[in-house]
Parts: C-alpha cells; structure tokens; sequence
C-alpha cells in the first residue's frame, strides 16, 4: 500500500522537520502511539521505535530515520510487523513563514493475518499523518 499526502503550513519547514523529528514527543497528540524511544541519535540520523495501539492490537516496529535537516527525512525498516515500510517527509520552505509538506509513505505487512486485522487501522493513521502533524505545528506555534 502506498500513501502521499501533502499540505502547505503556516510554519517554516525548520520547524515542521523538528516536530516529524521529535520521536519522543508523539504518545503526547498521536492518540495511537502508546509509547516511543530513540535507541541512538546522531546528526544524520536516529533509529526509534514506536509502539502502536490500532484496531485493538498493539504493535511495535523499529526504523531508522535518515535527516537532512529542514528538507527531509526518510524511514526505512528495521524491525516490526511488516514485510516492507518506508517512507519520506519533504519541507519545502515557502517564503520565510510557511512550508509544504509532504508524505510518501509504503508499507506491507508480513502476514495475511496481521494484514486483514491491522491494515484499515494502520492505513488510516498513515492516511492522517500529515494533518496531525499540522494540527500539532498549530497548537505548539500558533495558527
């Protein structure tokens, strides 16, 4: 399954990145992450793991964040639930007070019994990703 959602923001994408970036921060405005650690961090990259409640099954997967600060952030798979999970974040400055954001985000799950049970959950939030993101920028920076 493949998803790509894009929104413009009244945020700089300095800010955007640091928010997408901020692991630790999600179980606090994701209501379906129930819990997340960043394992090791360094300026190019973080690998985290998050624990997610969805469709009333609780998963947890592993990633590896790449950076380029205030332009992009990729995520590949390390470990978790799925055959395959990769994505990108893109932030696009537009003038110095707004941004475009945007998601692509490709994902499959690893069993056939996972996949029917998880995958309406998952794809949802993945399909919301980037609105929460922007709803959070909101709350934290002003509208």
């Amino acid at each position: 399954m493949e998803i790509k959602r894009t929104a413009l923001v009244l945020h700089p994408a300095m800010d955007m990145f640091r928010l997408v970036q901020d692991v630790p921060s999600y179980p606090r405005f994701l209501s379906w992450c129930r819990e997340s650690v960043v394992h090791e961090q360094t300026p190019e990259y973080q690998l985290a793991s998050l624990v997610v409640r969805v469709s009333g099954m609780t998963q947890t997967f592993t990633t590896r964040n790449r950076f380029v600060p205030g332009e992009q952030l990729t995520l590949s798979l390390v470990d978790g639930p799925f055959r395959h999970l990769s994505g990108e974040w893109r932030f696009e400055a537009l003038g110095t007070e707004g941004s475009k954001i945007a998601l692509l985000l490709s994902f499959d799950f690893s069993s056939r019994m996972l996949s029917s049970a998880f995958r309406r959950g998952f794809t949802h939030i993945a399909d919301r990703l980037v609105q929460d993101f922007s709803r959070r920028a909101d709350e934290l920076y002003g509208c």
